[in-house]
């Protein structure tokens, strides 16, 4: 079954370097992570103009009121800095993050899902890349109301209801993931290409899937489909600088 194209937002074409990275699913019971991505961040300002945060930075995000909270206030503290440097800030919410819409003092631009822009010769789509795994019809089912009906319900519902709800749906999906086949938790590549098609582009980057894999298509046309991985395991960025397009593990700390 085909599922609809989205309608995608245009950003205008981007100067080198570009650096995107996602599924960093920062949270207080993993400390590494927050710590290994903190040192990350240090080392961008002389390597990076543009950052491009694809989603799912946070492991969970309720709402405004969570900006107070230590993890959070430390991570976004940091990124306004950066952002108060010059580097351009974008960020395109995730599953986990998709009530994301600021923070005070932050000068950050806040996205669509997806975008199109244009890197050098490269036509680039962005997407966080969960619209992309159409075999999971009851994720796509809860994504469909989380951005239908379920929107409205944030706006009037009280924090703590937001956190109850928040804590409820994560345990939730962690027990559903178990029960589901890993293909049906992939993206659909037929899709992307299919995406990459109408949105007449020859690159896609995701994340969501965490598989940190660069799928090429020799064509005719040409296309490259690179996923993020997440810093769980690892994690993963994409480049694009001088040298062009490239998908890579971060920056090993000094």
């Amino acid at each position: 079954m085909k599922h609809a194209i989205p309608t995608i937002q245009d950003v205008a074409p981007m100067e080198p370097p570009v650096v995107v990275v996602g599924d960093v699913h920062l949270s207080p019971e993993e400390p590494e992570v927050t710590q290994q991505f903190l040192a990350w961040l240090e080392t961008l300002p002389c390597s990076c103009a543009t950052l491009i945060l694809l989603g799912d930075l946070f492991e969970m995000w309720l709402g405004r009121p969570m900006q107070t909270d230590p993890l959070p206030k430390a991570v976004l503290a940091k990124i306004g800095t950066l952002g108060a440097g010059g580097m351009r800030i974008a960020f395109m919410p995730g599953n986990r993050d998709v009530l994301f819409r600021g923070a005070d003092g932050v000068d950050i631009e806040i996205w669509g899902d997806p975008v199109r822009t244009t890197w050098g010769e490269r036509r680039v789509v962005l997407t966080h890349g969960d619209q992309l795994c159409t075999a999971d019809r009851a994720y796509q089912s809860m994504r469909r109301f989380i951005h239908g009906p379920g929107r409205a319900l944030t706006r009037i519902a009280p924090y703590w209801f937001m956190r109850w709800l928040g804590n409820g749906m994560r345990d939730l999906s962690t027990r559903e993931i178990k029960k589901k086949a890993v293909a049906t938790m992939d993206i659909d590549y037929g899709e992307a290409r299919r995406w990459l098609e109408a949105y007449e582009c020859d690159l896609l980057v995701a994340g969501h899937v965490h598989t940190g894999v660069h799928h090429s298509h020799a064509g005719p046309p040409h296309q490259d489909v690179m996923v993020l991985k997440d810093w769980e395991h690892g994690g993963g960025v994409v480049t694009f600088d001088a040298e062009g397009v490239r998908l890579e593990p971060p920056l090993p700390l000094q």
